[in-house]
């Protein structure tokens, strides 16, 4: 895709894209619906179709495709107003737009790229060590920084001149598996912390839209964090060392002078520990992530005090990221209004083969059901989906709605390949390392994924009572 002169040109690939996406959408809304089922749920299906296949495409960018939807939705009527724009009215969405603001501001104020320094620094004794350390670091920023994005702009810079120091060229093993790392394995283990991956935040916030079901900043941590956080973790460190294997850095790596924070960097950082304060401690006021992460941001804005403009909250980009977000949030509802996701739901818990299992089967049956349909239809068709057959799961299993919905983010943990995830995307071009590069991580690091940390996930679920 080109742009010229503020127009937006699409090539032969992708107007063959789109004209596909139209054909199989008008084919399927216009199909007879089964015997009890309305044309509503057809047309449903239809621009469910439509939609995700651009969105996996990338045919024409998502936020125009989400207008689309949104349009269609409304005009086709499939269900009402209000279930349409369900999604802008979760506090997910807006933790997501506070935790752009903030990252932002991090980045801006050189408080992420200190944090990053301090950390990856002091981990230089041998490749390995270096490896673990941009985890530590990132893993660091990831309960700092609420924007998986930002938080990559921060350290993939950081790690590239950590490289250079420690003698890897660019193409070689440990250059490739320190960006990797900071890329890949940040993603990964920013799935255990709530706030702190866009992933999590649409999972949880697609959970709320259409179940009603809420889940704190503390109680995510503690179900999400020791396997699919520190677990994950150590698997990436793992794999990375396994398959990029490097000698030793100089001995000089790591070691340039860390400069003081900055008057404008120490305001970034107050505004973060009231927010991770409010955050941890959500059980006792109440108040959703969403709406701390905006304050947040509002702050980071506020004049004589924070760094950002105003019109930051308005930045075209920005606010393209939220409406996509927030169709993402609204599909499963529309879905369910719309009489589609029963369709939907039930033949994947007939390909699942669900009737009659336990919760436990039914929580793995979900995992594999979520990691699998990313790579047909990236995370952002995968979740809709994903949440909306959560409840024929859960009828046939009497697996409970909320250990299902976290059930599709330990799935969405096997990533198997970057194209899934826009982060991953991003990261690996800053970085100028290949999608093949990247997916000799990508590929295996899923296998072992699903193999090892999800059902070591739903142990863990098992034990602690989560998960009958």
């Amino acid at each position: 895709m080109s742009t010229a002169s503020g127009a937006m040109r699409l090539g032969t690939w992708q107007i063959a894209m789109v004209l596909l996406a139209v054909t199989i959408g008008l084919i399927t809304a216009t199909t007879t619906p089964p015997e009890g089922v309305g044309q509503a749920a057809m047309i449903g299906l239809g621009l469910t179709a439509f939609t995700v296949l651009l969105w996996a495409t990338a045919a024409i960018p998502p936020p125009i495709t989400s207008i689309v939807f949104l349009i269609a939705a409304l005009a086709t009527q499939i269900a009402a107003p209000t279930t349409v724009f369900k999604g802008f009215l979760s506090s997910a969405l807006w933790l997501v737009m506070g935790g752009l603001l903030i990252g932002t501001a991090a980045e801006r104020s050189g408080f992420g790229r200190w944090v990053a320094k301090r950390f990856l620094g002091r981990f230089r004794s041998s490749y390995p060590m270096l490896i673990l350390g941009i985890l530590v670091g990132t893993t660091t920023l990831s309960f700092l920084i609420p924007a998986n994005m930002g938080r990559t702009a921060i350290t993939v810079p950081v790690v590239m001149a950590l490289c250079r120091e420690a003698g890897y060229a660019p193409g070689s093993n440990g250059y490739i598996g320190a960006v990797l790392t900071a890329v890949v394995g940040n993603f990964a283990v920013a799935l255990g912390i709530l706030p702190a991956n866009l992933l999590n935040i649409m999972i949880v916030g697609s959970g709320e839209a259409l179940y009603g079901v809420r889940i704190p900043y503390m109680e995510y941590l503690y179900l999400c964090g020791p396997v699919l956080g520190v677990g994950k973790g150590l698997l990436v460190w793992a794999t990375v060392v396994r398959i990029f294997p490097a000698p030793p850095p100089l001995n000089d790596a790591g070691s340039a002078t860390i400069e003081p924070l900055t008057a404008e960097a120490k305001r970034v950082a107050a505004i973060l520990a009231l927010a991770i304060l409010l955050w941890a401690t959500d059980f006792m006021h109440g108040i959703a992530p969403g709406w701390v992460a905006l304050a947040a941001g509002l702050l980071c804005m506020m004049p004589g005090f924070g760094l950002l403009e105003p019109s930051e909250a308005f930045d075209l980009r920005r606010l393209g990221l939220c409406v996509w977000v927030g169709v993402v949030l609204s599909l499963g509802a529309v879905l369910t209004e719309a009489g589609a996701s029963k369709l939907v739901s039930g033949f994947l818990a007939n390909v699942a083969m669900v009737e009659g299992k336990s919760a436990l089967y039914g929580s793995l049956a979900m995992s594999f059901i979520a990691s699998l349909l990313g790579v047909i239809g990236t995370t952002g068709g995968t979740i809709p989906i994903s949440t909306a057959t959560i409840e024929a799961v859960a009828a046939a299993t009497s697996l409970p709605i909320k250990t299902g919905i976290l059930s599709i983010t330990s799935g969405m943990s096997a990533v198997f390949f970057p194209y899934e995830a826009a982060p991953l995307v991003v990261g690996i071009g800053l970085g100028k390392v290949s999608a093949a590069s990247a997916a000799r991580l990508t590929v295996p690091l899923s296998i072992l994924t699903l193999l090892i940390i999800v059902p070591l996930n739903a142990l863990w679920w098992r034990f602690i009572g989560f998960l009958p």
